[in-house]
């Protein structure tokens, strides 16, 4: 199975943090293992993380479940998925795009209640 990566930009002015709340770079590379954590435990609820160079806001990092309500849900996703699979010369039908979307949202739901369980 072929592994798809698509992006999602967010303007920073809808994000609750402000400018004195971004992780410099140095930092946020140094955060990641503890900020992937975080994610995993509180999945869609946990904040996004804002990173930038000399603490200027360049970047949003997020949750997948958080990514995907933003992305306005599994069908969203699915058609990105869709997408990415034709501009690679793959196919992938909405019915098998909206599967996968589904399987991964379930796995993390799955692998967060389990960690919960602990």
């Amino acid at each position: 199975m072929t592994a798809y990566v698509y992006t999602f930009v967010l303007p920073f002015s809808n994000m609750a943090r402000k400018p004195h709340d971004v992780l410099a770079t140095r930092e946020a590379r140094a955060q990641l293992p503890a900020l992937l954590e975080r994610f995993r435990q509180d999945g869609a609820d946990a904040e996004p993380v804002v990173i930038g160079a000399r603490r200027r806001p360049e970047a949003v990092v997020l949750s997948y479940e958080r990514y995907l309500r933003l992305a306005g849900g599994r069908e969203r996703v699915a058609a990105a998925l869709e997408q990415q699979a034709r501009e690679a010369g793959e196919t992938l039908e909405a019915e098998e795009a909206l599967e996968l979307a589904n399987s991964e949202l379930h796995a993390m739901r799955r692998d967060r209640r389990a960690r919960e369980r602990r």
